[in-house]
């Protein structure tokens, strides 16, 4: 019942761990982490009870996979209004960042389109997203929490499409059209990232720092896309994927605590009411 995709494993834990060395533990933030890891520990027996590991799996593994499914789905649902109601009341919106893209997937999922780029890129932005509302949850600003979820979004979304251009080799016998319009999309995704956070940081809108801490991500994304490895080396490609995420969580930890401007108190948000009650 476990997930098979390893990679997805430091998606999940990434941003959430980087956002709690930014931001702070809190109550609304461990919540928010329990029930993201319910969600993402939910998805590989609800793809076996829709069939997508095969019939015999449904089969042989139904029972195991409904209580499975339960579990993670009381879980889920107990941790998040759990945290809906130890966040700060002008936090609260922004457990809309990762449910949204999750509602995504969830259809996706619905639709046997889970290993789709739509799928996957949905994915990417539920895991990295959970940074901003684990950072608000810890009272820190939204500018922290954009700056621990951007980096990761980027280079989750930059590396599910560069690596689709390996996995297309061989896919159903390789076709060139389709490896070639994957590079386009890696290509093309990273350039336009690159342009758009820089302009996003000269206007001063988000810190030089997350520009930087993006970097690792697309950079490695376009070597990627443009000289693509033996997909036999696929397992060594997510071990590179790693350690790309461990220097951009350091860069993230690094440029806010250089920076001093990670942490807000919601006291300054709501002078009079300090305890954030309505």
């Amino acid at each position: 019942m476990l997930p098979k995709e390893h990679g997805a494993y430091g998606q999940l834990s990434f941003p959430l761990l980087t956002a709690f060395l930014v931001a702070g533990v809190s109550a609304g933030g461990l919540l928010i982490a329990v029930a993201m890891a319910a969600g993402f520990f939910a998805h590989q027996p609800a793809a076996v009870l829709l069939g997508l590991r095969g019939v015999r799996a449904r089969r042989e593994l139904r029972r195991r996979a409904v209580l499975w499914l339960r579990c993670a789905a009381v879980i889920g649902v107990a941790a998040g209004v759990g945290a809906l109601l130890t966040m700060p009341p002008d936090a609260r919106w922004s457990l809309a960042v990762p449910l949204a893209p999750a509602f995504l997937l969830a259809i996706a999922t619905g639709r046997g389109l889970e290993k789709s780029w739509h799928g996957e890129i949905a994915a990417s932005v539920a895991f990295s997203g959970a940074a901003v509302p684990v950072s608000l949850a810890a009272s820190a600003s939204l500018e922290a929490g954009a700056a621990v979820a951007i980096p990761f979004a980027l280079l989750f979304v930059a590396s599910t499409l560069s690596v689709r251009v390996v996995t297309l080799s061989v896919r159903g016998g390789g076709n060139t059209r389709t490896r070639a319009a994957a590079r386009r999309a890696a290509l093309s995704f990273a350039a336009g990232a690159s342009a758009a956070l820089g302009l996003v940081v000269a206007t001063g809108l988000l810190p030089a720092g997350v520009l930087l801490a993006a970097a690792p991500g697309l950079v490695t994304a376009v070597a990627i896309a443009t000289y693509p490895p033996n997909p036999n080396r696929l397992r060594t490609l997510g071990w590179v994927l790693i350690a790309v995420s461990a220097v951009t969580a350091s860069i993230v930890v690094t440029s806010a605590r250089s920076s001093g401007t990670q942490k807000r108190s919601y006291r300054a948000i709501n002078p009079v009411n300090p305890q954030g009650g309505i």
